[in-house]
């Protein structure tokens, strides 16, 4: 009886795991550095940017996407998930309930998130200092393609 209670306890924990990622990547096209989804950002300063880190070394994208399951969690996991399927070395990833990127006051859903395939890449400390201390202040005003920016740039000075 006892061994029955534990593998029923055990199937409902494994169905309890973190939702499926709730955005569709196409493949990569060559080059491609920006997935704006969303249509938020000004993707000629950033892909710039993103070039400049690539030549360096760096592999970085940028994802946008809107999505009911908006929150810093599915940008960790969208993250994860371009890194993976795109085989990039850190994807800069925003993330909203549809309308929120330009929505004017609370109470909004969305997340900007740097997830690196290899933590060695860009530190906890760094992606902390992007998405607490330079991120929400620009994100605040709706711009997004500032918040990419700020991000990129804090990615690249790690670096240094």
């Amino acid at each position: 009886m006892r061994r029955a209670g534990l593998v029923i306890a055990s199937l409902l924990f494994a169905g309890c795991g973190e939702p499926a990622v709730d955005v569709s990547l196409p493949p990569r096209e060559e080059g491609q550095q920006v997935l704006d989804q969303a249509g938020i950002l000004d993707g000629a300063d950033i892909a710039q940017r993103l070039e400049g880190l690539r030549d360096g070394g760096l592999d970085v994208v940028a994802l946008t996407y809107e999505s009911e399951q908006a929150g810093c969690g599915e940008a960790f996991r969208a993250g994860g998930e371009i890194v993976r399927i795109w085989d990039v070395d850190v994807a800069v990833v925003a993330v909203a309930e549809p309308g929120d990127f330009a929505a004017e006051a609370a109470p909004r859903q969305r997340c900007l998130g740097v997830r690196p395939r290899d933590t060695e890449l860009v530190p906890g400390g760094v992606r902390e200092r992007i998405a607490e201390q330079l991120v929400p202040p620009i994100a605040a005003r709706n711009d997004w393609t500032g918040a990419f920016l700020v991000a990129i740039d804090a990615i690249a000075e790690a670096r240094q």
